[in-house]
């Protein structure tokens, strides 16, 4: 549950780090920067080769490091799924890794982790991937595991059964996150009835049917080498990879079915369609406003991009940030986005606002979208959109997973040869013209769809008078109102599990010492990597009990952090002597509370919640260490539903926290989202404390934290936790 939240708390830290980023970049201004020739960025075209059994293999030689990125596409994502078998693509790419007919799930992860590499396997709308990563002198037998995986999964059943439990209660908790909420729904009312709009998760429904015979249906079907792509790239020889391929995937054989085309594009109708999504009670709702767009290789693909950053996805020079935040005071999350997938895409409108204010609301966003058709953009607008992509370009290469997978998708989407290549030079030719001109004809008012997550009692008679009002609560397009059951744990598992929970009290110095713990300050130094770039910050957090805390991070320019008291929480910017505190919505209070107990100390505690289950599931490995895996499960916190669960890796010898998994993925369920490291463990008041800390997201390492202090029970007051104001500013200055 934690991990919905925590990327909304990225995107602020993002920002922050972004701007001051690109202060020196902002301050080349007048012709000279206007007129400044973008970048040269080349593309490697990668060698190519087709296998006798249809697969298309690709290679990129790059030997700057050791290291050799592979990358497994196949057209058979959640698009392609049986009529009422919603998740089972994305049940397929999680389970391929829970065994093979030569290795059972514990003995595959042993050898990935013996390697030290990763494989990892997801379903998007259009296509499902299986990547890896080793060191080069490991290609070969990285591939044999990817290869393995790919080909050979048995599916058990038990993991079929955990992959439902997981999925159903992540379906539950999206229910309960009014932005992705809104998200999802917008794809299922904008591409009703189409492919494109079934839910990546599925439904609890389609969850409770769901099978070890639906999973291997959807594998054998879809996993085929006719229509594969292997792409490989790094510091390989290519002939050796072309061997290798060959070897590995020369036997698997079989042909998939090709997806039959279908019309995408909404009828034009008298008035927008509008859905609300009912939760009562709320003074606050997410509003979204959706036009079905062309696909990646349409004509009008690179000027809608430019539309898009006009109008809402340039920041704060945008046309709806201005519009309603600098101008209007509406709303000061408003976002524009543009999806482009094989045979359509969507622009994605988006805000939340004031329940009272919905209605003007949309009515500002259509006349903003009716502006933009009207009225064509300026040539100083599109110019600055121009150089955003092309200056951006580049990084979008950065490693070479990322090269791999955009090449990959490019290939998907039916672009060109050397239309990577030609992307900067084609941006620069975008006109100011063509911009309108695609405007026009796509973000046409009658053809948008509306989304409205808030109360329908106070929502549905306002926007009656916009257009077409149908109410749905998310349990109504289930007709399943619980989420699927799994087994339970065997008691053996059980009395392990209680077993190393107390082990683990008591190597941390002891269930008593952690309950006597009731504030704490904790100082150090925070390492982002941001664009490449490691960027350090001085931190400090102070937490106490119950539920209060402040973060504050001090950048060299400025000030950024946040407060928690209970069930109210601000968000504030020192720069200079200007103090900026935004009070936060509903979901940035929930991920406080989560970042609440994610210290050590709350960590330990919930563990021993009276509600909380310990289950020993096996030996397992983190790190590069062998580890005891306990998993935990309690109840989540006041307003979510579904319960919070970690896995917990402890060092087998003296029973510490190598690590710690949580936030299962929305978009990969029954996988962990974040990871936790812990090192260099030291005593601080006879309490075992980890002072070196690395956060992993999706397998990417994205922070090290290095703590210089920490300081228990120091009778904090609890004004620190108050709002801040310009005399706090002072105090957090110094």
């Amino acid at each position: 549950m934690a991990t919905l939240l925590i990327p909304r708390n990225a995107r602020l830290l993002a920002a922050a780090l972004a701007a001051m980023l690109a202060a020196p970049a902002a301050a080349a201004s007048g012709p000279a920067a206007a007129t400044a020739a973008p970048p040269a960025f080349h593309v490697p075209a990668p060698l190519m080769r087709t296998l006798p059994n249809g697969l298309r293999v690709v290679v990129f030689p790059e030997h700057g490091l050791p290291i050799v990125q592979m990358q497994l596409l196949l057209p058979g994502g959640v698009a392609e799924e049986p009529a009422g078998s919603a998740g089972v693509a994305g049940a397929t790419a999680e389970l391929l890794r829970a065994g093979t007919s030569s290795r059972p799930a514990e003995v595959f992860a042993a050898d990935v982790d013996r390697l030290g590499g990763s494989i990892n396997a997801s379903a998007s709308r259009d296509f499902s991937t299986v990547s890896g990563v080793f060191l080069a002198a490991d290609f070969d037998a990285g591939l044999e595991l990817l290869a393995d995986a790919t080909v050979n999964p048995i599916f058990p059943d038990e993991s079929i059964a955990r992959f439902r439990m997981q999925s159903g209660n992540l379906l539950l908790r999206v229910r309960m996150d009014p932005n992705a909420l809104a998200d999802a729904q917008l794809w299922s009312w904008a591409f009703e009835g189409h492919p494109y709009g079934r839910p990546l998760l599925g439904s609890l429904e389609s969850l409770a049917r769901l099978d070890r015979e639906a999973v291997r249906a959807f594998h054998r079907d879809h996993y085929r080498p006719d229509r594969a792509v292997l792409a490989i790239a790094g510091d390989v020889d290519p002939e050796r990879a072309f061997a290798a391929a060959a070897d590995r995937f020369g036997n698997w054989a079989g042909r998939a079915a090709a997806p039959a085309p279908i019309e995408v594009l909404p009828a034009a109708t008298p008035a927008p369609r509008i859905r609300i999504v009912d939760r009562a009670g709320v003074d606050q709702s997410e509003v979204r406003i959706g036009f079905v767009g062309p696909g990646r290789a349409s004509p009008d693909f690179l000027a809608l991009q430019l539309a898009n950053f006009i109008l809402g996805a340039g920041g704060f020079s945008s046309r709806l940030i201005q519009s309603l935040r600098v101008d209007g005071g509406l709303s000061y999350d408003v976002r524009s986005s543009y999806t482009a997938l094989r045979e359509a895409g969507l622009v994605s409108l988006g805000a939340a606002v004031r329940t009272d204010s919905v209605a003007t609301l949309l009515n500002r966003l259509r006349d903003e979208v009716r502006r933009l058709a009207t009225q064509t953009p300026s040539e100083a607008e599109v110019a600055a959109a121009r150089r955003y992509f092309q200056n951006g370009y580049p990084l979008q290469f950065e490693t070479l997973g990322a090269l791999i997978a955009q090449w990959s998708a490019a290939d998907f989407f039916g672009l060109p040869a050397g239309a990577l290549d030609q992307y900067v030079v084609d941006v620069g030719a975008v006109t100011a013209a063509r911009v309108g001109e695609a405007v026009r004809r796509w973000l046409d008012p009658q053809r948008m769809t509306v989304v409205v997550v808030g109360p329908a009692a106070s929502l549905k008679g306002p926007l009656e008078a916009l257009g077409t009002v149908e109410v749905v609560t998310p349990e109504s397009q289930d007709q399943a109102a619980q989420a699927p059951a799994v087994p339970g744990p065997t008691p053996e598992q059980l009395k392990r599990g209680r077993e190393l929970r107390d082990r683990m009290l008591a190597a941390h110095g002891g269930l008593e010492r952690l309950r006597r713990v009731k504030d704490s300050t904790i100082s150090g130094d925070m390492t982002f990597q941001i664009g490449g770039r490691d960027l350090t910050v001085t931190t400090e957090q102070v937490r106490k009990d119950p539920w209060r805390m402040v973060f504050n991070m001090r950048l060299p320019q400025m000030q950024n952090g946040q407060t928690l008291e209970d069930r109210r929480g601000w968000l504030y910017t020192l720069v200079s002597d200007t103090l900026s505190v935004t009070e936060a919505d509903s979901a940035s209070v929930e991920a406080m509370r989560m970042a609440f107990t994610s210290d050590i100390v709350h960590t330990l505690l919930a563990v021993t919640d009276s509600a909380a289950v310990a289950v020993w599931r096996g030996p397992g490995a983190a790190v590069g260490r062998e580890a005891d895996l306990l998993e935990v499960t309690w109840p989540a916190p006041a307003g979510w539903t579904g319960p919070d669960r970690r896995l917990l890796y402890l060092d087998p010898q003296d029973h510490r926290i190598i690590a710690v998994d949580q936030g299962e993925s929305p978009t990969r369920p029954g996988t962990f989202e974040v990871r936790r490291v812990y090192r260099d463990y030291r005593v601080v008041e006879g309490i075992q404390w980890p002072f070196h800390e690395e956060r992993l997201l999706s397998g990417t390492r994205t922070t090290i934290i290095l703590i210089q202090s920490v300081a228990l029970n120091r009778g904090v007051p609890d004004a620190t936790f108050s709002r801040p104001t310009q005399r706090q500013g002072e105090r957090l200055r110094r």
